[in-house]
């Protein structure tokens, strides 16, 4: 019996987590609804998530252009992981260092790969950018193997799940 309450609490929570991710906003009662439940189940399931930080938060997905930024990505080689760097990337991260260079941190990725550290921005100018990769050049520079990269990003075709609203103005990359 143990199983059918494993595979239902699974189902309860996958079937709040897609409703969440599709619109954060709507209500408990509405969510609930499309569940066939009822609004306390959900919002002890929803709680539940949050406290288990299988939730980190919620956010709205920004569309930089329109606040007259670009949006740009760092890839980053670094030497294996040591207690000295974990800690310089968890305290720049919880202290904010970026916000002080007027860049905003979009996302920060450790990944297996090619590249370490992924590192995705968005600066009010090209200047903005260059200051923000220079600096991380230098507070890394111990534990760099190679230069990093700098790209900047044409456009977001999805961000966060979100299939970018505005997907048909790829068509303006096509060339003539």
């Amino acid at each position: 019996m143990v199983d059918n309450d494993v595979n239902s609490n699974v189902k309860w929570y996958s079937g709040v987590l897609k409703h969440l991710t599709d619109d954060p906003t709507r209500s408990i009662r509405e969510i609930a609804k499309e569940m066939g439940s009822y609004r306390q189940k959900v919002w002890r399931k929803k709680k539940k998530l949050e406290e288990d930080h299988v939730i980190w938060g919620y956010t709205a997905v920004i569309d930089e252009s329109v606040m007259n930024h670009v949006m740009y990505m760092i890839l980053m080689k670094l030497k294996p992981m040591t207690k000295d760097l974990a800690d310089l990337i968890k305290t720049r991260l919880i202290r904010k260092e970026p916000l002080k260079q007027n860049v905003r941190l979009l996302n920060v990725l450790y990944v297996n790969g090619e590249y370490d550290l992924v590192v995705m921005f968005s600066g009010s100018d090209h200047a903005t950018a260059r200051r923000y990769y220079d600096s991380l050049r230098m507070v890394y520079d111990e534990y760099l193997i190679e230069k990093p990269i700098i790209i900047d990003i044409n456009m977001s075709l999805i961000r966060e799940g979100k299939i970018n609203p505005k997907i048909s103005r790829l068509d303006d990359f096509v060339p003539l």
